[in-house]
């Protein structure tokens, strides 16, 4: 199933996917209908400078979702929480299927309304996430920022597209729960959600201020789709370390280019960002799963248990014995 939706900024965002997919919008709320999936999509338009979508679905088939941004939306900062939380029969389906399912750890995107979006969403894949759209003007009153650091003004500028990528604290993660798992009166839904929206906000910064404060280069969309490759190239084999000559040719890119772009969008080196990943999927799997710790160890690729227990308290302050007992 292919789906190519404009997005202007207003309520006919989740109009226009409704009528794609045979639905309709019912109280900010489109169903997903049976014979696609099930689940839902929720939109709320919390005042002019802030509005928040919630998305959770499981489809039947697989999904090619573009996004285009309208002209008249480019003063918008896009900002996404994928995966915001784990089922348990996610993690036990992890156990048994194929290291693809690691691409599933909760990440959060932030652009600008100029990049336009496109991903591939597999069949049967539990979706879950945070959407907020804010207004560029409304988040420099929220984040006061220096003209000094250039992150924060690259941005709250309208000057050029940019993409940022954090794997998700587990600080997000938690209020990320509380607002896909609120029951909240309706009369209190849209102070609720401005709440949760800018607590999430800011969440996101004390992350990305830990970032080393560097030139921001321009962004293309080939450009993003190649990083994006690379990224999931790294993923889908994360039992086995980047070789970074090699993915310098897959992504079309010299290998300092591919280091820079990288290092700009994800925070990290490539090695890093491997490292990091593979040290959040053993928590989960030693936290949810049924593996004991030398089978956590063995299937991320270590041949040595100490450098992964070292590796792993290292990344997370526990040995992994006593991480899996908590």
């Amino acid at each position: 199933m292919k789906l190519n939706i404009t997005s202007s900024g207003d309520d006919s965002f989740l109009a226009n996917i409704a009528n794609l997919i045979g639905s309709k919008v019912e109280n900010g709320t489109i169903r997903i209908p049976d014979q696609l999936g099930s689940g839902s999509i929720s939109g709320y338009i919390i005042n002019p400078n802030i509005r928040i979508m919630i998305r959770q679905y499981e489809l039947k088939e697989d999904l090619n979702f573009k996004v285009s941004t309208a002209r008249q939306n480019k003063e918008a900062v896009m900002i996404a929480f994928h995966n915001v939380f784990k089922l348990k029969d996610q993690v036990a389906n992890s156990l048994t299927q194929s290291s693809a399912n690691m691409v599933l750890l909760p990440y959060v995107q932030v652009a600008s309304a100029g990049i336009d979006t496109e991903f591939f969403i597999p069949a049967n894949t539990r979706m879950n996430s945070i959407i907020i759209g804010v207004h560029v003007e409304y988040l420099k009153e929220l984040l006061q920022a220096s003209k000094d650091n250039i992150l924060l003004q690259a941005i709250t500028s309208t000057n050029q597209p940019y993409l940022f990528e954090e794997i998700i604290s587990p600080e997000i993660q938690n209020v990320a729960q509380q607002i896909v798992t609120a029951n909240v009166a309706t009369e209190l839904k849209q102070f609720y959600f401005k709440i949760k929206a800018e607590e999430l906000i800011y969440l996101l910064f004390v992350e990305l201020l830990k970032r080393e404060d560097k030139t921001v280069q321009s962004l293309n969309i080939a450009d993003v789709k190649a990083l994006y490759l690379v990224k999931e190239k790294i993923l889908s084999t994360i039992d086995v370390p980047p070789n970074l000559s090699e993915l310098a040719v897959f992504s079309g890119m010299s290998e300092s280019k591919l280091n820079r772009l990288f290092n700009q969008i994800f925070g990290t080196s490539i090695y890093q960002y491997y490292q990091v990943f593979r040290m959040k999927e053993a928590a989960y799997l030693l936290n949810e799963g049924k593996l004991s710790v030398s089978e956590v160890g063995y299937r991320l690729g270590f041949s040595n248990l100490s450098h992964f227990t070292k590796l792993f308290e290292t990344h997370t302050g526990v040995k992994p014995k006593k991480f899996k007992m908590r």
